[in-house]
């Protein structure tokens, strides 16, 4: 038979199960819980619940009622919960967001899985929209251009070229801003995980990128920053 439900069920739920999931098994990056009175106190997970910790956002404003049966959830201490009229039970829970994948590990729906999308502020309608990003094991196939899941961000330079990054094939790439047509790639030693940044030296203009690997595609992680010379404009 399944355990009554407590308050601490509810303040996990609401707070909680959209990362950890509703079965406290984790969810993406996001570690389980289960098990958690074994390898951790409650000063520790109270401290990290009110001020976060990496990705985890602090929840300060949590009330010391809704905490101590969060805590008593999670190490197993359930008490009943307090009398209460239905109406205050919750009326929702958000239990992550699992990703749909075929069985060889690559996106279920139709490609492209990733693009590239140019909009025109004044007419709101898309100028051109390209594949971003590919997987090398379909390319060497010859099935290109199939576009990948992506966080990263893109810049527009003076001269025209959109630079983009973020995909899981660790490049960043240059595209024509009226055409979308590739013009350039190189390959970084992790995935840039943010909008390239452009500065000039001595009148030679750069971009820059941090490439540490993006944790929402949970691929390897790094401490590098790659930065490109653009070509002088007057040679």
């Amino acid at each position: 038979p399944s355990l009554p439900r407590t308050h601490g069920q509810d303040v996990y739920e609401v707070t909680c199960a959209r990362c950890h999931g509703t079965n406290k098994l984790g969810v993406s990056i996001s570690p389980p819980l289960r098990g958690l009175r074994f390898r951790s106190t409650d000063d520790l997970v109270r401290k990290q619940i009110r001020e976060g910790k990496n990705a985890m956002p602090a929840n300060p404003d949590m009330s010391e009622t809704d905490l101590q049966a969060l805590l008593d959830f999670l190490m197993l201490r359930d008490r009943p919960a307090p009398a209460q009229a239905p109406s205050d039970r919750p009326r929702y829970t958000v239990n992550g967001y699992p990703k749909f994948y075929d069985f060889e590990g690559y996106p279920a729906n139709k490609p492209p899985w990733g693009t590239l999308n140019c909009l025109d502020l004044n007419t709101g309608k898309i100028v051109w929209r390209v594949p971003l990003g590919e997987y090398p094991a379909l390319a060497a196939q010859g099935l290109k251009n199939t576009g990948t899941e992506n966080y990263g961000g893109a810049i527009v330079t003076a001269g025209g070229p959109v630079f983009c990054s973020g995909t899981r094939d660790h490049k960043i790439r240059a595209f024509d801003k009226d055409s979308g047509r590739e013009l350039w790639s190189a390959t970084l030693p992790y995935v840039g995980n943010a909008p390239p940044a452009s500065y000039q030296v001595n009148g030679r203009q750069y971009i820059v990128i941090a490439a540490t690997g993006a944790n929402k595609l949970v691929t390897p992680y790094g401490d590098a920053y790659v930065a490109f010379a653009l070509p002088n404009p007057k040679n």
